[in-house]
């Protein structure tokens, strides 16, 4: 398959609803309030059940059940609320075969984002901003599944022979998941800035470089993929030592206890979501 190919099929998927781009551009605003976010939530079915379900279930239950969206925007907060506008604008706009595993997918997406998020926090850089990066980072893997099913089987051939990913890809299709999902971000009218951190995740330093958001992301890849094998703080503190966007983006070692307070709460919020 061309890469042309590939991205024109990208102009066939589904548009974000507008109400829904309104949603994303209001609650990643600072001046966002929660009243209007919950007035705006109200016009979107979809977005509206989830808000209340996940207002309701456990993780942020009270005694009392409530049934109105501005009551259950305001128990959640912007934090959550941020993250249920987003992932239902993803997960409307893609139709994927039922026998790849979405919800593993969702977990890591949802974990690489909340990590993002506190990543940034610690640079005191946007956490907002990091956090939308992380839901859209795997934007190109998503228009793959979608529209490149018939050739998966070939790329994960390559990487059982131990190519990366990315070079697999670029092998079978032509482009990277990285590439398409940054084009598929720029034509959903999302920010330069985002896009430009989907596109460059896998390579923060480009045409030299430095994106601050794309080492984020390739940061949050590797503490979501790695985190688990080190337990005390001087093996994590070791480890991130070793990783060039650690180093580059210069963080305190404070880093470490913000990480260790968010693993596994990104996979927690995707499966109370499904």
């Amino acid at each position: 398959m061309q890469s042309s190919s590939l991205v024109e099929r990208i102009d066939k998927l589904p548009k974000i609803p507008k109400i829904v781009q309104e949603l994303i551009d209001l609650v990643n605003s600072d001046s966002a309030d929660l009243n209007q976010i919950a007035d705006k939530i109200s016009y979107d079915q979809v977005i509206s059940a989830r808000v209340l379900r996940l207002s309701n279930s456990a993780y942020f239950g009270r005694a009392r059940n409530i049934g109105s969206v501005n009551e259950a925007v305001i128990r959640l907060g912007l934090g959550p609320v941020r993250t249920l506008v987003v992932s239902s604008a993803l997960m409307s706009a893609f139709d994927v075969d039922s026998e790849l595993d979405i919800d593993a997918f969702w977990q890591h997406t949802f974990e690489v984002a909340t990590i993002s998020k506190a990543l940034a926090g610690s640079l005191k850089m946007d956490p907002n901003e990091a956090f939308t990066a992380g839901m859209l980072h795997n934007l190109g893997e998503l228009l793959i599944m979608t529209t490149a099913y018939e050739q998966l089987d070939r790329i994960n051939l390559h990487i059982e022979a131990g190519k990366p990913k990315q070079e697999a890809q670029e092998l079978i299709l032509g482009v990277t998941s990285a590439e398409l999902g940054g084009e598929l971000a720029r034509r959903w009218n999302f920010p330069d800035r985002l896009c430009d951190a989907i596109r460059y995740q896998f390579t923060p330093v480009h045409q030299e470089q430095f994106s601050p958001l794309a080492g984020i992301l390739r940061l949050a890849g590797k503490v979501d993929e790695s985190w688990q094998e080190f337990v005390t703080t001087d093996s994590k503190l070791e480890w991130l030592n070793q990783q060039l966007e650690y180093n580059m983006l210069g963080f305190p070692k404070t880093v470490v206890a913000a990480v260790d307070d968010v693993i596994g709460k990104g996979r927690e919020m995707a499966k109370m979501l499904k």
